[in-house]
């Protein structure tokens, strides 16, 4: 564990876009994940959100939404009721689709790169609990330091699914939340209270975790995904 969140303190990157999603390079000027100090005034954020087509009034709802639910599990002490409702009504009226939450998944990448200093209560407990997971079952920036995007990208979704939800993890292509077809109209609901999916062996096509999957392929151990998610206690098991 020391040797992962060594290196994580040990980065800091640079854009570089390319079709769809991202590709970020490394230099060695920050330590910041795991550090309480300030970090650096300038920093350049991971994108996850499909950058096609033009920024049309909702997409800028949408993306303002996402920050602010974003800020709010950043600066939260305690991930409980008061917290939900905050989230419910930065929310108002838009449905969570999945551009929202691959929004607000970009927003708590930065975060969780921005490190420690400032960051609430209730994310450094998930931040705890979701790299302690991710390191177990993945393990791999230690042997390959470039791949530690995905690393951080693939603990931020643990970071979002533990603050708010693992019905996020439909959304990003994960699985599906069990049930929600025979609720006559309220799906909706039955997602956004489940803390549970059906995981899916093949990522939905186009999805984050479609393109979590492709771009690490390499690192990534036979059923990882699946034991991570596991672990984070996120998906439902048979008996």
């Amino acid at each position: 564990m020391d040797a992962v969140r060594t290196m994580l303190g040990c980065m800091t990157r640079r854009r570089g876009e390319q079709n769809g999603y991202t590709e970020l390079l490394y230099d060695d000027k920050m330590g910041a994940m795991y550090s309480d100090h300030e970090p650096y005034a300038q920093h350049d954020a991971m994108t996850y959100s499909y950058q096609g087509g033009d920024c049309d009034h909702y997409d800028e709802k949408v993306e303002e939404i996402a920050q602010d639910v974003a800020r709010l599990l950043w600066e939260a002490e305690w991930n409980d009721d008061a917290l939900q409702s905050r989230i419910s009504e930065a929310v108002g009226d838009q449905r969570w689709t999945r551009k929202m939450v691959e929004e607000c998944l970009d927003n708590v990448i930065e975060y969780v790169e921005r490190g420690r200093f400032e960051m609430g209560a209730a994310m450094c407990a998930a931040l705890d609990k979701a790299t302690d997971t991710a390191d177990e079952e993945f393990a791999f920036p230690r042997r390959h330091p470039q791949s530690l995007d995905g690393f951080i990208a693939i603990v931020s979704v643990g970071v979002l699914a533990e603050m708010q939800g693992a019905w996020v993890l439909e959304l990003l292509g994960f699985g599906e939340v069990q049930g929600k077809e025979e609720l006559n109209g309220a799906g909706e609901i039955a997602m956004l209270t489940s803390d549970k999916i059906v995981f899916s062996p093949e990522p939905k096509p186009s999805s984050f975790a479609a393109w979590w999957s492709r771009e690490y392929d390499a690192y990534i151990p036979h059923h990882s995904i699946y034991s991570y998610l596991i672990n984070m206690d996120m998906v439902e098991v048979d008996v």
